[in-house]
């Protein structure tokens, strides 16, 4: 059990899970013209002329955006970082005439991230709390909002299957909502917890796979970051679950979780080739866009989705849930 439990990590975190995040970051890794989609800058003027959208669409995208940039630099902001003047989060008020001239700017995957939380309900209900109480999210609105999501990522799979660009766009999508807001794994404790008749889980164990940890690794250093395993999380919880696996076991399982990042971390950050250059600069070049719908073709991000089927059981354990996740945030 080990030794496969060890390999599964040293394979997929290592390689699918980290090497995914850093192609979200750097807005693509792959080299070549198509990929360029992918980290061209335009206005919001540009996305909302493509759109077709009307004068009242227009103010309501510029206040989600407000919206969105608002709870970033809050963000940021208790996390103990000093913006600068010019960051792009600084000045989200557009009050000066050179602010509106030059307008808010995006990737087209920043644009589509905009859209879910103007378009999303689920989002908003997350972000302010609402999502945890009956009074503010009745169980019929709460069901429609999950099927709101669904179709979401419905459509993202169906995006997926047109062409490279496509399935790179729908997969980095999919990766960083479920990163954010852990609906899926949240959806797999539920289940769990109906079927084992559980009424607690615990909240570190949550965190750790997908919330912001701070480690103090058993080999020195502590590092700080977001659990980002967002395929590996089924696999994890399957293992916690068991009834047949020992306390101990699981321990091992959860140190391992914890080193794991760690390597992670220090593997994006500090692993260099011969020649010093960083791995995640030599893949940003080496890489293409057909190289990276390949992988992620094989690697299936979507397989995690499950379409939702509830129960009164299932809507108390998920508020309950997003109330350990959002209390950790807050």
């Amino acid at each position: 059990m080990y030794d496969t439990t060890l390999g599964f990590f040293v394979n997929w975190l290592n390689f699918a899970g980290i090497l995914a995040h850093a192609l979200r970051n750097s807005g693509s890794i792959c080299s070549g013209q198509p990929a360029l989609k992918l980290r061209n800058i335009h206005s919001l003027r540009h996305f909302l002329k493509e759109s077709d959208a009307d004068d009242s669409d227009k103010m309501l995208q510029s206040r989600t955006v407000q919206y969105v940039l608002k709870y970033k630099k809050r963000q940021l902001e208790k996390s103990g970082v000093n913006l600068p003047a010019n960051h792009k989060y600084a000045n989200i008020e557009m009050n000066t005439m050179s602010q509106k001239l030059n307008g808010y700017r995006f990737t087209e995957m920043n644009y589509y991230e905009h859209q879910n939380v103007h378009d999303l309900e689920i989002v908003k209900a997350i972000v302010e709390r609402r999502i945890c109480s009956t009074k503010k999210i009745p169980n019929q609105r709460f069901l429609e909002m999950f099927e709101q999501y669904d179709e979401m990522v419905r459509e993202l799979i169906d995006r997926s299957l047109r062409s490279d660009y496509d399935m790179v766009f729908s997969s980095l999508a999919f990766f960083t909502f479920e990163w954010h807001f852990p609906i899926e794994t949240l959806y797999r404790i539920a289940c769990i917890m109906e079927e084992k008749n559980l009424t607690e889980i615990d909240q570190s164990t949550i965190i750790l796979l997908c919330g912001d940890v701070t480690i103090e690794s058993q080999f020195g250093g502590t590092v700080s970051t977001y659990s980002r395993m967002v395929k590996e999380r089924q696999n994890i919880l399957d293992f916690l679950f068991d009834d047949g696996v020992s306390d101990s076991s699981k321990k091992w399982l959860m140190d391992l979780v914890k080193e794991t990042i760690v390597l992670c971390v220090y593997y994006k950050e500090c692993m260099a080739d011969d020649n010093s250059e960083l791995y995640k600069e030599w893949f940003r070049k080496e890489s293409t866009l057909a190289d990276w719908a390949s992988f992620l073709r094989y690697y299936d991000l979507f397989s995690i989705w499950q379409k939702k089927e509830w129960t009164r059981k299932r809507i108390h354990c998920m508020r309950a849930l997003f109330e350990k996740i959002i209390e950790r945030k807050n």
